[in-house]
């Protein structure tokens, strides 16, 4: 019974950092082992047919650790696993290596360069894509006051002036790379793209562990104001997009920088984070077969935990009621509810937990696009959906768009219930996500259109 609280304990440490799953115990393949700045050469995008491409790049959110994925714009998403210098296999579902689905090979010109992959999936024909440079890339930096950010802008390799998208993080240690996957496919339809570490990591100095969402928002309003003096920038047409967490951050900045040309959020919460963590728990706690009585005990301890962290009162009931569900689940508690009342926990859930994102969302003006999974067990679809409408109608926003997708998980994946355990087995975005948000920006954004 005491494994079902610790994994319990990691779903709600995770509340806010994502959501990710430890590679399965078993691997039937052979898998290379093949340190991360090789496998970062095979990184970039690649060409099947006049409008069909793969972007390949690192990406932590599968396993927790850094591996090279290959994002389809078909919505197909793959790990990679090596069995030699240029050739890797994929198992059936996004990060699944305990058997072959398909076996990719990169092949190289005289000089040692990747030029183009051949992907073999087993009982159909070989498919080809060659490898393009249709994106400059660039490495830049930025200030928010003393914090130094540093990023990738990334334009299509036409002339002119770009409409650009600042990719805004969601919780913990996200780097540049982690929210591309979501926007990659805007770039050869002319919109360029700026995806920055967050405070504290990689090339940025911070700490993302002490930031408030008013400081998180401060990074997101330097980069539109860097974005703004680049030349091949339209400055007019600059906006955001990010992921679950940066439903709370994004506004922030909108509100802070008046002349934002658009807004998409995705999975992002309409209702403050502790209901949100709490939401989760609960779903998930479900979702493994855990009993109504334990689900029930450890929901109402979460509550007494957020009512001590937010006023203070409440202590010796919030103690009495830790002890007894750990006596009942055998074992101490997981540092997630924690047991003295000066631990350092409290102040990170004093910080973000109690937020309330209504009085930004009724200040918020720019065309805003939101969508959410109909299967998120994080981000409650229609409960979620329902706060953002109330808060936009009652605020005046003539121009804003909320679908729910169906099928879709809090990232987007066509799932089959939403929770973390089934992440790893999923095959591919849901196809929904990418045409809403291309068919959203056609008809609000200058210079996005059609394939390049």
């Amino acid at each position: 019974m005491w494994s079902s609280w610790t994994a319990i304990g990691a779903t709600v440490a995770t509340a806010l950092l994502g959501v990710s799953i430890a590679p399965p115990a078993f691997q039937t393949p052979t898998v290379r082992s093949v340190d991360e700045k090789a496998l970062r050469e095979f990184a970039g995008v690649y060409q099947w047919a006049p409008n069909a491409f793969a972007y390949l790049q690192m990406w932590n959110e599968l396993t927790g650790t850094n591996q090279l994925v290959a994002f389809d714009e078909s919505g197909e998403v793959r790990t990679l696993y090596p069995t030699d210098r240029d050739r890797f296999f994929t198992g059936p579902g996004a990060a699944v290596p305990t058997s072959i689905e398909s076996r990719i090979e990169f092949q190289r010109d005289a000089a040692g360069k990747i030029t183009s992959l051949t992907w073999k999936r087993e009982g159909t024909p070989s498919r080809i894509a060659r490898r393009v440079e249709i994106e400059t890339l660039e490495d830049v930096r930025f200030a928010n006051g003393a914090v130094q950010l540093a990023g990738t802008l990334i334009r299509p390799n036409v002339a002119g002036q770009h409409p650009a998208v600042i990719l805004v993080h969601g919780s913990g240690p996200e780097s540049r790379d982690y929210v591309l996957p979501f926007a990659r496919f805007l770039v050869h339809r002319g919109m360029a793209i700026l995806a920055y570490d967050k405070r504290g990591v990689g090339g940025s100095t911070g700490d993302w562990n002490t930031a408030s969402f008013d400081d998180l928002a401060g990074d997101v309003v330097a980069a539109f104001r860097y974005l703004k003096t680049r030349r091949g920038i339209d400055p007019g047409q600059i906006g955001l997009l990010g992921v679950s967490q940066a439903g709370w951050i994004m506004p922030l900045a909108a509100v802070r920088a008046k002349d934002m040309a658009f807004l998409i959020s995705v999975s992002g919460a309409g209702v403050p984070a502790a209901e949100t963590t709490i939401d989760q728990a609960e779903n998930e706690m479900r979702a493994r077969g855990m009993r109504s009585q334990a689900v029930e005990q450890i929901v109402g301890l979460m509550k007494l935990q957020y009512q001590f962290a937010r006023t203070g009162q409440g202590w010796d009931e919030y103690a009495a009621t830790r002890a007894r569900v750990a006596a009942r689940m055998g074992g101490a508690p997981p540092d997630i509810f924690p047991g003295t009342p000066d631990h350092p926990s409290w102040q990170f859930i004093r910080r973000l937990y109690f937020y309330d994102p209504a009085p930004t969302l009724r200040r918020l003006q720019v065309p805003t696009l939101a969508l959410f999974g109909e299967l998120d067990n994080n981000i409650v679809a229609e409960k979620n959906k329902a706060a953002w409408e109330a808060a936009l109608k009652a605020g005046g926003n003539r121009d804003y768009t909320l679908r729910i997708v169906p099928q879709a998980d809090h990232l987007q994946l066509e799932a089959r219930i939403g929770s973390s355990a089934e992440m790893a087995s999923l095959q591919r975005f849901v196809p929904a996500y990418f045409t809403t948000i291309q068919d959203w920006l056609a008809t609000r954004v200058r210079g996005f259109g059609a394939p390049r």
